[in-house]
């Protein structure tokens, strides 16, 4: 390799990772936005690099990006202003996580809602039915004309506006709410197919057990796995335990639910000298960081940001309309091939 191509290949290294924290101060930064944090204008980039311990031209960065999506506008000599498109609704918004699978779908719902002048007011609950429920009154004290939630233990019937459920509903085949979500079965049953067009015919499924999404992974499998277990977090302890499992039973084909978890497999695989895909092929579902492991992983992927943006609609049509009939929306995800998923060989050999 010459000179020339190794500095061009660590200026383009150095790039992606400022690029990389760029983007993610943008989405700080959105968040900020939304939760009113700011009113008006931004903090001055250099209180902005010293607050987030950055370097001016990655704020710099972020704030084009901002820009680009029309939420923010610069005054030569003045500063960043916020810009005022709230010509529409001021939605409500309380998700259970900012920093796992939610991101796409408030990002979905924030740039469906600038487009009709709409605002967002955002409000984290990690997890908590406590700080569910102050976060849902909050909101409604702050006047927003509805909401649109990913509720854990809601205390729904006491609410008298407008109410979108996030990734809920489709596991109660009775509600009567309004919803946009995924439809996870149907994203298992993907998942099912592509293996078994590979030609594997022993698969199992492995899963962090979830009140809302596991359960509707596992209903997708039919009768086409033959083994299935869970545990409420995987330890590095339980991983090395599934797989030899697997192992026993002669599974080629593995569903594992969510990324980390099955990224916690593959390790486990990896270091016992089990071939990925050779000996055994492995499907994450979410795909948040599937790409990112040391074998990147094929995975089911919902279409967080179209459920962001979808909720947004149904709660307008709502608004507009309170007496129309009542929307159930699901979203089918898609399965994204990498490399972790390949051909069926007779037996793993052990």
């Amino acid at each position: 390799m010459t000179l020339c191509s190794t500095l061009y290949d660590v200026s383009t290294a150095e790039g992606a990772a400022h690029g990389q924290k760029a983007r993610h101060l943008a989405d700080e930064l959105r968040r900020g936005v939304a939760e009113l944090r700011w009113r008006g204008k931004l903090p001055t980039e250099q209180q902005l690099a010293d607050e987030q311990g950055v370097s001016l031209s990655t704020v710099r960065r972020a704030v084009d990006l901002l820009v680009q999506d029309g939420l923010v506008y610069r005054r030569q000599g003045s500063g960043m202003y916020i810009a005022d498109q709230a010509t529409g609704p001021l939605v409500g918004v309380a998700v259970p996580s900012m920093t796992y699978y939610y991101p796409r779908i408030i990002v979905g719902i924030e740039r469906e809602l600038a487009a009709h002048g709409g605002q967002m007011m955002l409000r984290s609950t990690e997890w908590d039915p406590v700080e569910e429920r102050r976060a849902i009154e909050s909101l409604i004290g702050a006047g927003v004309a509805g909401l649109i939630l990913a509720p854990d233990q809601p205390a729904l019937a006491e609410i008298d506006l407008p109410v979108v459920l996030l990734e809920r509903g489709l596991e109660d085949p009775a509600t009567t709410y309004e919803f946009v979500g995924t439809n996870h079965a149907a994203g298992a049953r993907s998942a099912v197919r592509h293996l078994q067009a590979l030609g594997h015919t022993r698969i199992a499924y492995l899963e962090r057990t979830g009140q809302h999404t596991a359960p509707q992974v596992r209903a997708g499998l039919a009768d086409d796995v033959v083994l299935t277990r869970s545990a409420e977090r995987w330890t590095r302890a339980d991983a090395d335990g599934f797989l030899d499992d697997l192992l026993a039973e002669g599974v080629t084909g593995v569903i594992c639910f969510p990324d980390r978890e099955a990224s916690l497999l593959l390790t486990a695989a990896l270091a016992r000298g089990v071939a990925v895909p050779g000996e055994l092929s492995v499907v994450s579902y979410d795909d948040e960081v599937a790409d990112l492991s040391d074998i990147p992983l094929t995975a089911v992927s919902p279409a967080k940001f179209e459920v962001g943006r979808v909720a947004v609609n149904v709660l307008r049509a709502r608004l507009a309309d309170p007496d129309s009939p009542r929307q159930q929306i699901s979203l089918v995800p898609r399965l994204v091939v990498r490399e972790s998923t390949g051909p069926a060989r007779n037996g793993l050999g052990y």
